[in-house]
């Protein structure tokens, strides 16, 4: 059953009502062609979904009756996993967003560091934030997941690393990186909470944000023999994390 969106604000458990508004509720009439009295599977975004039916449709508001609410675990572990991604080019900020979101992500932290490539229109920043997170609200309804990742606005690496002292587990990923590997120390350690991870841009991380992450209590970790590319990187590192609490 497809899975849609309804924002929590629209969903009244006490009433047993959600209500779905606008592109969502036109693309369920008209290219769904749903009706009256049709099933259909919605989420609140925060990992909750509830089986419904339709009790009415208009234009583009359709009003649901909750028929019985399902509780879901808001990840496969119960680690917290974010991305911290240094900005590439579109295209590829795009696949970035879209297949974490798949692989499971939390949140995406989206950052510039000294050798970001994109050149940043302040004027834009808002505007790509908030195509990102559309990205990640439709990767969420086709991976039928029940939490949408929330994209976080665009910060400076020194932001970044202010936010870093907030997780257990801050790590930098470095493809200079030889004598620490993700696996050695997520089975090394106990269980994080949180974990952070950075990604840099084309260019790779500076020496300089290499030095100042590592003050800033970052643990640079190496991401294998092969120098991958920032959009590779990402999918690997989250793939491997999985993997790996997986079989804990």
């Amino acid at each position: 059953m497809p899975l849609f969106f309804a924002l929590p604000e629209n969903i009244s458990e006490s009433e047993k009502v959600i209500l779905i508004y606008g592109k969502d509720a036109k693309h369920i009439i008209k290219s769904l062609r749903y009706k009256k009295n049709d099933e259909i599977l919605i989420a609140n975004g925060k990992g909750n979904k509830y089986i419904t039916i339709i009790e009415s449709i208009e234009s583009n508001l359709i009003k649901c009756k909750i028929i019985k609410s399902i509780s879901t675990p808001l990840n496969t572990h119960p680690t917290k996993v974010v991305l911290a991604q240094a900005l590439v080019k579109s295209n590829k900020m795009d696949f970035i967003v879209q297949k974490s979101t798949e692989l499971g992500i939390n949140a995406i932290i989206p950052f510039i560091s000294s050798r970001t490539i994109p050149i940043i229109n302040r004027n834009n920043l808002e505007k790509k934030q908030r195509r990102w997170q559309k990205i990640a609200y439709e990767a969420s309804k086709q991976s039928e997941r029940s939490i949408i990742p929330e994209i976080s606005s665009i910060i400076t690496f020194n932001e970044l690393l202010n936010k870093s002292a907030n997780f257990d587990l801050p790590l930098l990923f470095w493809e200079n990186e030889r004598s620490i590997n993700l696996k050695d120390i997520l089975t090394s350690l106990p269980k994080p909470d949180t974990i952070l991870g950075l990604i840099g841009p084309e260019g790779g991380f500076s020496e300089e944000e290499i030095r100042i992450a590592k003050e800033a209590g970052l643990t640079s970790v190496s991401l294998g023999n092969h120098y991958l590319r920032s959009e590779t990187a990402a999918l690997f590192v989250l793939s491997l994390i999985t993997y790996i609490f997986d079989i804990l």
